[in-house]
């Protein structure tokens, strides 16, 4: 399976299925501390860890997946805004932004340090779920929205105002969308994360339908993430507990591994900010 994860697959039919699951991950589900920390495959770059604090308006990026210091930490855009990630000039690596869902709109940064927004773009419903993702694999991160009322993906295949090029119903009220390269064929594709069964859904392509892969991971009051955390082009899941402050990554049954970064009420944050 692309997905490289010892997880059961779930057929689907027309309703979704889900396995409630509470508390703690299961023995055979927990990343243990012990387990040797994943290598990024040789000329690959990983996805790694970072966080961002919204009582200063910093982000914190770490160029590895292990315990430390940040490599950079980075003040941009409004203190009541939400924190993302992507490669916006198609350079190789991930740069931040700031999504306000107040106004609906999305500013930019081309590299990873302090200074105005290179791009601002209003685009979606105001009060969004912010989405980014190569949607059409050619090498660029362009912005997209969720609306959690409607349950719909609105994506753009440029940083630039203008109608959605893809429209997509997914989901049920109360899911968190996220986005991946599930199988590895170059274009990120959408999925989502059921708090309630701490179930992730994802889809292989940009369209409506049944999910292809269902995967349980994960704790209550855990907040999904996704990433290439071991650089092999497969983009794979894992969870950051805030009580814990800890990010919970997910490759297969021998490489989960945990690693701590970050203070209480900092966000996740998480990409590809150097390159191997």
């Amino acid at each position: 399976m692309a997905l490289k994860t010892r997880l059961a697959r779930i057929s689907m039919g027309a309703a979704l299925l889900f396995v409630a699951i509470f508390g703690a991950c299961s023995k055979s589900e927990q990343p243990a501390a012990n387990r040797t920390r994943p290598q990024s495959s040789p000329g690959k770059t990983p996805t790694t860890i970072g966080v961002y604090r919204p009582s200063n308006g910093t982000f914190y990026l770490r160029n590895s997946n292990s315990l430390g210091d940040p490599d950079m930490a980075v003040p941009f855009g409004p203190r009541d805004g939400m924190p993302l990630a992507g490669d916006w000039n198609g350079t190789g690596t991930a740069k931040i932004g700031i999504y306000k869902p107040d106004e609906g709109i999305f500013y930019l940064r081309n590299t990873n340090s302090a200074g105005d927004a290179d791009v601002t773009v209003p685009f979606g419903p105001k009060r969004s779920v912010p989405i980014v993702g190569d949607w059409d694999g050619n090498g660029t991160v362009t912005i997209g929205a969720y609306d959690p009322e409607q349950s719909v993906f609105y994506l753009r295949n440029s940083n630039s105002s203008g109608k959605p090029d893809l429209t997509i119903l997914y989901g049920a009220k109360g899911d968190v969308p996220l986005v991946g390269d599930w199988d590895g064929n170059g274009t990120v594709t959408i999925g989502l994360y059921r708090p309630t069964a701490s179930a992730f859904y994802l889809r292989n392509d940009n369209s409506p339908g049944s999910p292809d892969l269902t995967l349980v991971y994960g704790a209550n009051g855990d907040m999904p993430l996704a990433g290439d955390w071991d650089g092999d082009g497969i983009t794979t899941i894992g969870v950051y507990r805030p009580n814990e402050m800890m990010f919970y990554l997910h490759n297969s049954e021998s490489s989960d591994f945990i690693v701590r970064l970050g203070g209480a009420g900092d966000i996740p944050i998480v990409g590809k900010w150097a390159k191997n």
